[in-house]
């Protein structure tokens, strides 16, 4: 399944993070500032692109600490009060970049989705945040 930035998804993406798009042929960028922030995050989300073996949606995100990609995006979610999840799954494995309005990003890459379905106090420590946070996602996979 593909996902396509709507308009309307583009202007609750505007809410969310509180923050204008800018757009351009092709895609749409935001920039977002936090008062304990230096440097913005700058998001840009592009819809049609070619992915190599199809095309697709695909985001970017650079921070004051990097550079993230997410290819393939296959759904999106809002957690409020102001954060974006951008999703990439098959059946057995998903990734998600979180974005928050404060300037946050997550990056949650190649997780079996197996582990959200696990009891929590079971899970090694190292895999229990992913578990957590992306436990929230399971309803789009219905």
């Amino acid at each position: 399944m593909s996902f396509i930035f709507s308009k309307e998804e583009i202007e609750k993406i505007d809410q969310t993070l509180k923050s204008r798009h800018q757009e351009f042929e092709g895609g749409w960028t935001w920039t977002l500032k936090s008062d304990d922030n230096s440097k913005p995050l700058v998001f840009t989300a592009y819809n049609d692109v070619d992915l190599g073996n199809s095309n697709g949606s695909l985001v970017s995100v650079q921070t004051r600490h990097g550079y993230y990609e997410l290819h393939g995006i296959n759904s999106l979610m809002y957690f409020e009060p102001d954060e974006i999840i951008l999703i990439k799954y098959d059946e057995t494995r998903l990734s998600c970049l979180i974005i928050g309005s404060a300037c946050t990003c997550s990056l949650y890459s190649d997780i079996s989705r197996e582990l959200l379905h696990r009891d929590f106090s079971e899970l090694h420590p190292a895999v229990l945040l992913a578990a957590m946070q992306l436990s929230i996602t399971e309803s789009l996979f219905d």
